[in-house]
């Protein structure tokens, strides 16, 4: 509604809504809507995404954003007499007018009566989705070409674990953010501050499929983002997951998720497979991990890995410290020269699947580290040889400049 206010003040050539037919009569029509139109009512497109809730006795709130700019909230009321709608804002001596177009449960239409006929259309929001959406979920398809996973606390507060914030190479890790939810609207706080200083918000409308996959419920969000050919409309699905951890059973490798790859263009050799940093994909993994039956076993204190290498099965033990969904793998344990390795797992509502999350300097420890480990237990390089051990990190450090990485493993059954 607030676009209603700033149009008052002739901003209605940038805000470009679709314009009513000059022919259009303003006068009368012979339905009352009144009471009809109570309920929540959302709008998203490319320009707005607002909230409107409209209450029995004629008061309204909207909540929204416009083309990425400041969360605002606005009060006032609302009258409808025939077809004809008069909202007045709190703190505002002015009341504007315009012509009511309803379809019942469906849409609702605002043609304000000025030069251009404004037109505002909201859709009918059924579900308030504010208390679906508590709680940890987990996209592969979103606006990053990896694992983004969002976890929503019902105080209004979130966190964002990404492969790289919007329109940069940096990886988030449990970033805290505010939300405010209103029917199927989404609007996040962004990192960011305009010219104004007040923070920056996005939004998303929601669509909720309770047990939309096997894997659990589903969460799609749609929302406007710039792009080199304009604004475009981009989809995601979020699964939920388990925000505590259960580190049991065993987990087979099923795919790999890679984003904002950057490294040497040199091959190298690892477990027996050749890999190139500057033209590395997700599937080059599964020619590694799944050639070699790569599995894990999990419980409280360590992770047991187990790989074909060279012909030979090998198993690994390492002991592990879990904050929340961070664990961190120590071999050190075994041998001092191997190096820690933090990454943060997730699992879906069943435990079927098992997330392992990890950016640059963790893979680079953990790819080393497998490649460590076999050069030692096939003789290549003596234990004692801190040198060479060294040579072992210092190499892959320098062929990779930065990657994100995310191993998703099924339950073995």
């Amino acid at each position: 509604m607030k676009i209603f206010k700033i149009l008052a003040v002739a901003l209605v050539a940038m805000l470009g809504f679709t314009a009513c037919d000059k022919e259009c009569g303003h006068d009368f029509i012979e339905h009352d809507f009144t009471q009809d139109i109570v309920g929540t009512w959302t709008s998203l497109n490319g320009e707005l995404a607002e909230a409107m809730v409209i209450k029995e006795d004629g008061s309204f709130t909207t909540t929204g954003v416009m083309k990425g700019g400041s969360l605002y909230e606005e009060k006032g009321t609302i009258k409808v007499v025939n077809n004809k709608v008069t909202l007045a804002f709190e703190g505002d001596n002015e009341a504007y007018e315009g012509r009511l177009e309803f379809v019942a449960g469906k849409s609702l239409s605002i043609v304000m009566f000025d030069d251009n006929d404004v037109r505002l259309t909201y859709d009918y929001c059924k579900e308030d989705l504010s208390e679906e959406l508590v709680g940890m979920w987990v996209c592969n398809d979103g606006l990053t070409d990896g694992i983004t996973i969002m976890s929503y606390s019902d105080n209004g507060k979130m966190t964002i674990t990404t492969a790289a914030a919007l329109g940069t190479n940096d990886p988030l890790v449990k970033r805290e953010s505010d939300y405010v939810v209103v029917g199927d609207l989404m609007f996040t706080k962004l990192p960011a501050a305009n010219v104004e200083g007040q923070p920056l918000y996005t939004a998303a409308r929601m669509t909720y499929t309770p047990n939309g996959t096997s894997a659990g419920d589903i969460m799609t969000h749609t929302l406007y983002t710039p792009s080199a050919n304009g604004v475009v409309k981009v989809t995601s699905s979020f699964l939920r997951i388990k925000q505590s951890l259960e580190l049991t059973g065993t987990y087979d490798y099923s795919s790999a998720y890679i984003s904002n790859v950057k490294g040497k263009d040199e091959d190298f050799t690892i477990l027996g497979h050749t890999f190139n940093m500057a033209d590395i994909k997700g599937g080059n993994f599964d020619m590694l991990f799944r050639s070699e039956l790569f599995s894990v076993d999990l419980n409280a204190n360590s992770i047991t890995q187990r790989f074909r290498a060279n012909g030979r099965d090998i198993e690994i033990v390492i002991p592990i410290t879990v904050d929340d969904n961070k664990v961190t793998l120590d071999l050190s344990a075994e041998n001092p020269a191997y190096r820690k390795v933090d990454m943060y797992m997730f699992q879906d509502a069943d435990n079927s699947q098992l997330h392992m999350y990890m950016h640059t300097n963790d893979f680079i420890n953990y790819f080393a580290n497998m490649e460590l480990y076999n050069l030692l237990a096939s003789g290549e390089i003596d234990k004692t040889d801190a040198a060479a051990i060294e040579k072992v990190y210092t190499d892959m450090e320098a062929r990779i400049e930065s990657i994100n990485v995310s191993f998703v493993m099924k339950a073995r059954k």
